[in-house]
C-alpha cells in the first residue's frame, strides 16, 4: 500500500515525540499519532506592498495580512495552531471530516488527519475495515487526477489507437529509462487494445543534464512520436530549443507522488509504478471500470 507524509522540512526539530501507536490486525496500517507540541515559531506571513505608478509620488508602503490558519479553517474544525507551527504548508482551507471523524489534511498527495481536539495527527493510511478500502488513497487518486488535468492533453505526447479509444493512460516517461524504453518497444500491445498512451517527461537526472535537454529537444522536433521513439531507441535527434512543457511536466511529477519511471496513471488518478505489460494493465483498467 503506497503511504505519504508530510515534508519532514516542517519539523521544528527532530525530537518530536510519538505519544501513542496502535497496530490494526491482519497488516492494515500503522498509525503514528503524533504529539504536536508548542513553541515551534509562528508560520510567516505573506506581504504585499502597494507601490506608486512613475508618474507619481512614492505612496508609504501598504501592508496586507493574509488570513490566519484559524480563520481559513472550515466552520467546525479543530483548532489547528499546533498543527500549523509543525507544518506550515498544509491546505487548512480544504481540510474536511472524514467517515472516521477525524479531520482529513493534506499536502499535496500527503495525507493526514488531526483530533477532534487538534492535538494529535495520524500520518498514514484511513481503512474502511469493513470494505478493505483505503479512503487515504482514494483521496489520492483525486489529487493525482486534478494534476493531471492542469496540464491538459495538448501538453502530452499522444500515440493513439487507429480504431476506438476504449482506455486512456498517462505515462511519466525518461527517455533513458531502461523500463521506459521497454514500455514503448511494445507500445503496439497497448493501441492495439485500444489503449491511449499521453506521455509526460520526467527526466530523472533533473533540469539542465543531457536527458532533460533531450526531452526538450523532442518536444521542439517537427516530429514528436518520431522523435521521441528515437530518443527511446538511444538514436540521435537533432538539438532544438522552444518553448515547452517538460518543466511543467518535472515539477507534476513531483506533485503526484513519482518516485521512480516509468509511472503510470489511470484516467481516474490510480498509480501504477513501474512498467506493468498491456494485457495486465488492460485487466487493471477494467476491473476498476474505466
Amino acid at each position: 500500500m503506497n503511504r505519504a507524509v508530510f515534508g519532514r522540512s516542517h519539523l521544528c526539530n527532530q525530537d518530536t515525540n510519538i505519544i501513542m501507536k496502535s497496530v490494526f490486525p491482519a497488516g492494515v496500517v500503522t498509525f503514528l499519532l503524533l504529539a504536536l507540541a508548542s513553541g515551534c515559531g509562528q508560520a510567516g506571513q505573506n506581504q504585499y506592498t502597494a507601490k506608486a505608478t512613475a508618474d507619481r509620488e512614492e505612496a508609504p508602503a501598504e501592508t496586507k495580512t493574509e488570513p490566519s490558519a484559524e480563520q481559513m479553517a472550515p466552520e467546525g474544525a479543530p483548532d489547528v495552531e499546533l498543527l500549523t507551527q509543525i507544518y506550515p504548508g498544509l491546505d487548512i482551507e480544504n481540510m474536511r471530516q472524514t467517515e472516521a471523524g477525524l479531520w482529513e489534511v493534506s499536502q499535496g498527495t500527503a495525507y493526514g488527519y488531526l483530533t477532534g481536539d487538534g492535538r494529535y495527527l495520524v500520518q498514514g493510511d484511513l481503512v474502511d475495515l469493513q470494505s478493505g478500502e483505503s479512503l487515504t488513497e482514494n483521496r489520492r487518486n483525486e489529487s493525482r487526477k486534478q494534476v493531471i488535468d492542469q496540464i491538459g492533453e495538448a501538453q502530452m505526447v499522444t500515440f493513439a489507437p487507429e480504431g476506438e479509444t476504449k482506455h486512456v493512460i498517462y505515462v511519466f516517461t525518461d527517455v533513458d529509462c531502461g523500463y521506459c524504453r521497454k514500455l514503448h518497444r511494445e507500445l503496439d500491445d497497448y493501441l492495439s487494445r485500444g489503449i491511449e498512451v499521453r506521455y509526460l517527461f520526467y527526466p530523472r537526472s533533473g533540469p539542465g543534464t543531457a536527458s532533460f535537454k533531450t526531452a526538450e529537444s523532442v518536444w521542439c522536433a517537427d516530429d514528436r512520436q518520431t522523435a521521441l521513439t528515437r530518443a527511446k531507441a538511444n538514436q540521435s535527434i537533432t538539438p532544438k530549443q522552444c518553448d515547452n512543457p517538460i518543466m511543467t511536466h518535472y515539477v507534476a511529477g513531483q506533485q503526484v507522488g513519482l518516485r521512480g519511471t516509468p509511472l503510470i496513471l489511470l484516467a481516474d488518478g490510480t498509480s501504477i509504478s513501474g512498467y506493468m505489460p498491456a494485457e495486465p494493465l488492460e485487466q487493471r483498467i477494467l476491473a476498476k471500470g474505466l
